[in-house]
This record gives C-alpha cells, sequence and structure tokens, in this order.
C-alpha cells in the first residue's frame, strides 16, 4: 500500500531502521537483560528447585538464537560444543562480541549485524540452559 507522498512501502523502511538502531550501551543492555538477569535469577533460585521433587527450569527464547544466525565460527564452535561448553566461555563469547560490537568490527568478524545483542543474547541463553540441563 502506497502512502500519500512516499514510495511503496519507503517510510515503513526508515521506521524500521531507526526503531532498531542499536548502540553500544543498548547492545550491553541488551545482554545484561535478556542472558545476564536470566542467568542471576536462575541462579538465586536454584537452591529452592532443589528442594523441589520435580524441579524445572523454563527459559524463553527465540529463533533469532540459533547459532546459524551467527557466523563467527569460532563462536559457534564453541557453543555448539555441549561437553566442554562452559559458563565462563559464554561469558568471554560475550565480552569480545561487545567489544567488537564498540570496534566497530562486527561485520568482519562474523557476528549478527542486525539485531546483534538480541542474538548473541539468546545463544547465550541456549547455551546455558543445555549447560544447566547437563548439571
Amino acid at each position: 500500500m502506497e502512502r500519500e507522498g512516499q514510495g511503496e512501502g519507503k517510510g515503513d523502511m526508515d521506521i524500521w531502521r531507526k526503531a532498531h538502531t542499536e548502540t553500544y550501551e543498548l547492545a550491553s543492555e541488551c545482554l545484561q537483560t535478556n542472558y545476564y538477569g536470566a542467568k542471576k535469577t536462575t541462579e538465586a533460585l536454584i537452591s529452592l528447585l532443589q528442594l523441589s521433587d520435580s524441579p524445572t527450569i523454563v527459559n524463553i527464547s527465540s529463533e533469532m538464537g540459533r547459532l546459524q544466525h551467527v557466523r563467527n565460527e569460532w563462536a559457534t564452535g564453541l557453543l555448539s560444543d555441549i561437553h566442554s561448553l562452559t559458563e565462563d566461555t559464554i561469558n568471554e563469547i560475550l565480552r569480545l562480541f561487545l567489544a567488537d560490537f564498540k570496534d566497530g568490527t562486527l561485520e568482519s568478524k562474523g557476528w549478527p549485524t542486525f539485531l546483534s545483542a538480541y542474538i548473541m543474547s539468546k545463544a547465550a541463553m541456549n547455551a546455558l540452559t543445555r549447560i544447566l540441563a547437563n548439571k
């Protein structure tokens, strides 16, 4: 549908780009909320869960958290290796992701460039879920 005074869809695309501009601060906040916040909440409640006859942790993730959205082979290799994956490894991946975000090298280093922090936060949460499931 064409809007008056605009080409077809042009206005919608401009609004979409403006709404999804990521800054380093927003990327850091996204990781703090979607990954570290969920991780800290889980850690705080895990002792209570251990008292239960049927302890269950439910994490909300997203299709965007699939490793196919991350082209950084180093990160995907570590995140997909469930046998040696650790929470420290996840933290290091996210630390380097943020450093590359700050340096403006996401694309050249194979990180997602659109909704990048969201994708990485969900990929990290999926990895943490696999670690917790093996405990």
